[in-house]
Protein backbone atom coordinates (compact mmCIF):
# COMPACT_ATOMS: atom_id res chain seq x y z
CA UNK A 1 0.00 0.00 0.00
CA UNK A 2 2.75 2.40 -0.88
CA UNK A 3 2.11 3.38 -4.52
CA UNK A 4 -0.27 6.23 -5.23
CA UNK A 5 -2.89 5.35 -7.81
CA UNK A 6 -3.81 7.18 -10.98
CA UNK A 7 -6.28 10.08 -10.65
CA UNK A 8 -9.73 8.63 -9.87
CA UNK A 9 -13.13 9.31 -11.41
CA UNK A 10 -15.18 12.51 -11.42
CA UNK A 11 -15.55 13.62 -7.81
CA UNK A 12 -18.85 15.40 -8.58
CA UNK A 13 -20.78 12.18 -9.27
CA UNK A 14 -23.11 10.66 -6.64
CA UNK A 15 -21.23 7.99 -4.70
CA UNK A 16 -22.60 4.44 -4.65
CA UNK A 17 -21.27 2.09 -1.95
CA UNK A 18 -21.71 -1.65 -1.39
CA UNK A 19 -20.34 -4.00 1.23
CA UNK A 20 -17.33 -5.75 -0.32
CA UNK A 21 -15.74 -7.96 2.34
CA UNK A 22 -15.06 -8.61 6.00
CA UNK A 23 -11.58 -9.24 7.38
CA UNK A 24 -10.48 -11.73 10.02
CA UNK A 25 -6.82 -11.52 11.04
CA UNK A 26 -4.39 -13.77 12.89
CA UNK A 27 -0.72 -14.39 13.51
CA UNK A 28 -0.42 -17.60 11.45
CA UNK A 29 -2.41 -18.24 8.27
CA UNK A 30 -2.39 -22.04 8.38
CA UNK A 31 -3.41 -22.13 12.02
CA UNK A 32 -6.12 -19.55 11.40
CA UNK A 33 -7.44 -21.51 8.41
CA UNK A 34 -7.66 -24.65 10.54
CA UNK A 35 -9.46 -22.80 13.34
CA UNK A 36 -11.90 -21.34 10.82
CA UNK A 37 -12.53 -24.76 9.27
CA UNK A 38 -13.17 -26.28 12.71
CA UNK A 39 -15.89 -23.71 13.35
CA UNK A 40 -17.50 -23.52 9.91
CA UNK A 41 -16.66 -26.71 8.03
CA UNK A 42 -15.04 -24.70 5.23
CA UNK A 43 -11.33 -24.45 4.42
CA UNK A 44 -10.60 -21.03 2.95
CA UNK A 45 -8.76 -20.95 -0.37
CA UNK A 46 -5.24 -19.46 -0.49
CA UNK A 47 -5.28 -15.96 -1.95
CA UNK A 48 -1.60 -15.07 -2.11
CA UNK A 49 0.89 -12.50 -0.75
CA UNK A 50 0.40 -8.72 -0.64
CA UNK A 51 3.43 -6.90 -1.99
CA UNK A 52 5.19 -4.69 0.60
CA UNK A 53 2.56 -5.34 3.28
CA UNK A 54 4.20 -8.43 4.76
CA UNK A 55 0.92 -10.39 4.62
CA UNK A 56 -0.86 -13.13 2.75
CA UNK A 57 -4.50 -14.19 2.79
CA UNK A 58 -7.15 -16.85 2.25
CA UNK A 59 -10.71 -16.28 1.04
CA UNK A 60 -14.26 -17.60 1.13
CA UNK A 61 -17.34 -16.39 -0.76
CA UNK A 62 -20.43 -15.12 1.07
CA UNK A 63 -22.45 -14.40 -2.06
CA UNK A 64 -22.27 -12.45 -5.29
CA UNK A 65 -19.83 -9.59 -4.76
CA UNK A 66 -19.25 -10.40 -1.08
CA UNK A 67 -16.50 -12.41 0.57
CA UNK A 68 -14.57 -13.09 3.76
CA UNK A 69 -10.82 -12.50 3.94
CA UNK A 70 -8.49 -14.14 6.45
CA UNK A 71 -5.19 -12.26 6.60
CA UNK A 72 -1.96 -13.09 8.46
CA UNK A 73 1.77 -12.37 8.30
CA UNK A 74 3.69 -13.71 5.33
CA UNK A 75 6.68 -15.50 6.92
CA UNK A 76 8.88 -14.50 3.98
CA UNK A 77 8.26 -10.74 4.16
CA UNK A 78 6.71 -9.81 7.53
CA UNK A 79 8.70 -7.35 9.63
CA UNK A 80 8.07 -5.14 12.63
CA UNK A 81 7.68 -2.20 10.25
CA UNK A 82 4.79 -3.47 8.13
CA UNK A 83 1.28 -4.84 8.54
CA UNK A 84 2.51 -8.41 8.85
CA UNK A 85 4.52 -7.44 11.90
CA UNK A 86 1.46 -5.81 13.47
CA UNK A 87 -0.60 -8.97 12.98
CA UNK A 88 1.98 -11.24 14.60
CA UNK A 89 0.60 -10.59 18.11
CA UNK A 90 -3.07 -11.30 17.35
CA UNK A 91 -5.17 -14.22 18.48
CA UNK A 92 -6.76 -16.02 15.58
CA UNK A 93 -8.97 -15.43 13.90
CA UNK A 94 -9.92 -11.93 15.13
CA UNK A 95 -12.52 -9.67 13.51
CA UNK A 96 -10.26 -6.93 12.22
CA UNK A 97 -11.80 -4.69 9.54
CA UNK A 98 -14.45 -4.32 6.85
CA UNK A 99 -14.56 -2.84 3.36
CA UNK A 100 -17.05 -0.94 1.24
CA UNK A 101 -16.75 -1.02 -2.56
CA UNK A 102 -17.11 1.95 -4.90
CA UNK A 103 -15.71 3.11 -8.23
CA UNK A 104 -15.79 6.74 -7.08
CA UNK A 105 -13.18 7.04 -4.36
CA UNK A 106 -12.48 10.69 -5.12
CA UNK A 107 -16.12 11.65 -4.72
CA UNK A 108 -16.29 9.68 -1.50
CA UNK A 109 -13.16 11.42 -0.21
CA UNK A 110 -14.80 14.79 -0.83
CA UNK A 111 -17.97 13.69 0.96
CA UNK A 112 -15.96 12.50 3.96
CA UNK A 113 -14.04 15.78 4.12
CA UNK A 114 -17.32 17.71 4.08
CA UNK A 115 -18.35 15.73 7.17
CA UNK A 116 -15.12 16.63 8.97
CA UNK A 117 -13.26 13.36 8.30
CA UNK A 118 -9.69 13.03 7.02
CA UNK A 119 -9.44 10.19 4.50
CA UNK A 120 -6.07 8.85 3.44
CA UNK A 121 -4.70 9.38 -0.05
CA UNK A 122 -5.89 6.83 -2.59
CA UNK A 123 -3.30 4.07 -2.97
CA UNK A 124 -2.71 1.11 -5.22
CA UNK A 125 -2.37 -2.34 -3.61
CA UNK A 126 -1.48 -5.65 -5.27
CA UNK A 127 -1.67 -9.37 -4.62
CA UNK A 128 -0.05 -12.27 -6.49
CA UNK A 129 -2.57 -15.09 -6.94
CA UNK A 130 -1.39 -18.72 -6.65
CA UNK A 131 -2.89 -19.69 -10.03
CA UNK A 132 -3.72 -16.44 -11.75
CA UNK A 133 -2.61 -12.94 -12.69
CA UNK A 134 -1.51 -10.28 -10.25
CA UNK A 135 -4.45 -8.27 -8.92
CA UNK A 136 -4.21 -4.49 -8.51
CA UNK A 137 -6.81 -2.29 -6.89
CA UNK A 138 -7.23 1.10 -5.21
CA UNK A 139 -7.68 1.66 -1.48
CA UNK A 140 -8.60 4.52 0.81
CA UNK A 141 -9.04 4.56 4.57
CA UNK A 142 -9.72 6.75 7.58
CA UNK A 143 -6.43 6.85 9.52
CA UNK A 144 -6.55 7.02 13.29
CA UNK A 145 -10.20 5.97 13.64
CA UNK A 146 -9.73 2.20 14.02
CA UNK A 147 -11.20 -0.85 12.33
CA UNK A 148 -14.82 -0.22 13.34
CA UNK A 149 -14.74 2.40 10.57
CA UNK A 150 -14.76 0.93 7.06
CA UNK A 151 -12.04 1.22 4.51
CA UNK A 152 -12.89 1.67 0.85
CA UNK A 153 -11.90 -0.30 -2.23
CA UNK A 154 -12.14 0.05 -6.01
CA UNK A 155 -11.32 -3.18 -7.84
CA UNK A 156 -10.78 -1.33 -11.12
CA UNK A 157 -10.56 -3.97 -13.87
CA UNK A 158 -9.90 -6.96 -11.57
CA UNK A 159 -12.22 -9.95 -11.38
CA UNK A 160 -13.89 -9.76 -7.98
CA UNK A 161 -12.40 -12.28 -5.52
CA UNK A 162 -15.85 -13.65 -4.64
CA UNK A 163 -16.08 -15.23 -8.10
CA UNK A 164 -13.43 -17.87 -7.51
CA UNK A 165 -13.45 -18.39 -3.72
CA UNK A 166 -15.19 -21.40 -2.12
CA UNK A 167 -18.54 -20.66 -0.49
CA UNK A 168 -18.66 -20.54 3.31
CA UNK A 169 -22.40 -19.87 3.38
CA UNK A 170 -24.11 -16.52 3.69
CA UNK A 171 -24.16 -13.33 5.70
CA UNK A 172 -26.71 -13.29 8.52
CA UNK A 173 -25.85 -9.97 10.13
CA UNK A 174 -23.10 -7.39 10.37
CA UNK A 175 -23.01 -4.42 12.72
CA UNK A 176 -20.49 -1.63 13.17
CA UNK A 177 -20.71 0.49 16.31
CA UNK A 178 -19.20 3.95 15.90
CA UNK A 179 -18.78 6.89 18.30
CA UNK A 180 -20.82 9.23 16.10
CA UNK A 181 -24.02 10.93 17.31
CA UNK A 182 -25.57 11.47 13.85
CA UNK A 183 -24.85 8.29 11.90
CA UNK A 184 -27.20 9.28 9.10
CA UNK A 185 -24.78 12.00 7.99
CA UNK A 186 -22.06 9.49 7.15
CA UNK A 187 -21.70 8.94 3.38
CA UNK A 188 -21.97 5.18 3.88
CA UNK A 189 -24.91 5.15 6.33
CA UNK A 190 -27.31 3.68 3.75
CA UNK A 191 -24.98 1.00 2.35
CA UNK A 192 -26.94 -2.23 1.93
CA UNK A 193 -26.10 -5.20 4.15
CA UNK A 194 -24.82 -3.38 7.25
CA UNK A 195 -26.23 -1.98 10.45
CA UNK A 196 -24.66 1.06 12.12
CA UNK A 197 -25.19 1.96 15.76
CA UNK A 198 -23.80 4.62 18.07
CA UNK A 199 -21.40 3.65 20.86
CA UNK A 200 -17.82 2.63 21.59
CA UNK A 201 -16.07 1.23 18.47
CA UNK A 202 -16.95 -2.42 17.86
CA UNK A 203 -17.73 -4.92 15.11
CA UNK A 204 -20.01 -7.96 15.05
CA UNK A 205 -20.30 -10.51 12.22
CA UNK A 206 -22.64 -13.52 11.98
CA UNK A 207 -22.54 -16.09 9.16
CA UNK A 208 -24.66 -19.09 8.22
CA UNK A 209 -22.18 -21.93 7.58
CA UNK A 210 -22.31 -25.69 6.95
CA UNK A 211 -21.89 -26.15 10.72
CA UNK A 212 -24.58 -23.66 11.67
CA UNK A 213 -24.57 -20.02 12.69
CA UNK A 214 -21.13 -18.71 13.64
CA UNK A 215 -20.32 -15.28 15.07
CA UNK A 216 -17.28 -13.10 15.71
CA UNK A 217 -17.18 -9.82 17.61
CA UNK A 218 -14.44 -7.40 18.55
CA UNK A 219 -14.33 -4.25 20.63
CA UNK A 220 -12.07 -1.47 19.39
CA UNK A 221 -10.72 -3.37 16.36
CA UNK A 222 -7.52 -1.83 15.05
CA UNK A 223 -8.08 -2.20 11.31
CA UNK A 224 -5.64 -1.56 8.45
CA UNK A 225 -5.49 2.20 8.91
CA UNK A 226 -5.22 2.27 12.73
Amino acid sequence: MTTKADPPTDASLPVHLEVDHFVLAGSDLTRSQEAFADRTGVLLAPGGPHEKMGTRNALARLGDGLYLELIAPDPETATEGNLGGRLSTLDEPTLFAWALRTDQLAGLANALVREGRSPSPIFEATRDQPDGPRLAWNLMGLPGLGGAWPFFIDWRDCAHPSRSAPSVGSLVAFEATLPVPDLGRLPFSDAKGIRLSEGPPALSLTLATPRGTVSWSETDPHGFFG
